[in-house]
């Protein structure tokens, strides 16, 4: 337990460090069937969003 709650530390430590948080508002059924069909899919809104993002700067 001691071993996971270090790697968490750590995480978090890197975490503030390296990254910025960035706060998106939906409407919770727009949220849902997003995450349902990203779900569907196999992957995750969050990895989809950033996947977006990355191709949006590189075509930009």
């Amino acid at each position: 337990m001691a071993e996971k709650e270090s790697k968490y530390k750590a995480q978090m430590k890197y975490n503030r460090k390296n990254l910025v948080a960035f706060h998106i508002d939906f409407k919770p059924e727009v949220l849902e069937a997003f995450r349902e069909k990203c779900k569907e899919n196999g992957t995750t809104a969050t990895t989809e969003i950033k996947k977006f993002v990355n191709e949006y700067i590189e075509s930009h």
